[in-house]
């Protein structure tokens, strides 16, 4: 069984600990604000294979254009500084940019075919569409202070790598099921 491609629970943390906002969360917050991203993104995948479990196989691309989400293919590897897309959900305008030069090198990495790589990818972008469409942001779930002058705290903001953590966690739900679903 090929090990699970993105962040798992443990280095998941890592995205919070990186998070712009991370200095202004009560540090004895951070752990019940982290497991409570995780928790979300694996109850919302295994409700998502509930509601998908006569799909075989599971077909995200097709899943996510029944969704009503436009899907556009680019070919090219997106990199900005030092991070490379892969995928990127406009909710905006219901559009699902995918980057064909990132996932082929992505693919190629991680040891899948370009058809599995990409239907794993889009496990992780459809939790955004769900974030948009039916959930909220997880990224809103836990609001900072936007600027904290002693007592004083003005203005609130999400942190947006909740969002990314609860991604990774039904990401790695519904890879289980595909990963099961290939040895069947």
């Amino acid at each position: 069984m090929k090990e699970f491609p993105f962040p798992n629970k443990e280095n998941s943390m890592q995205d919070l600990l990186q998070d712009y906002v991370f200095p202004k969360i009560e540090s004895e917050r951070v752990n019940e604000i982290f497991d409570d991203a995780w928790t979300l993104g694996e109850m919302q995948g295994e409700l998502f294979l509930k509601e998908h479990k006569d799909d075989n196989p599971l077909d995200m691309l097709d899943i996510l254009q029944k969704s009503g989400v436009t899907v556009v293919f680019q070919d090219i590897d997106y990199v900005l500084g030092k991070r490379r897309y892969f995928c990127e959900y406009l909710s905006g305008k219901n559009l699902l940019k995918i980057y064909r030069g990132s996932v082929k090198l992505w693919c190629e990495n991680n040891g899948f075919s370009f058809e599995e790589g990409l239907n794993v990818i889009l496990c992780h972008e459809y939790y955004h569409y769900l974030e948009c469409h039916k959930i909220g942001m997880t990224s809103r779930r836990y609001q900072v202070p936007i600027i904290k002058l002693g007592p004083v705290k003005i203005g609130k903001t999400g942190v947006p790598s909740l969002s990314e953590i609860g991604a990774n966690a039904f990401a790695g739900v519904c890879y289980k099921y595909l990963v099961k679903e290939e040895g069947s």
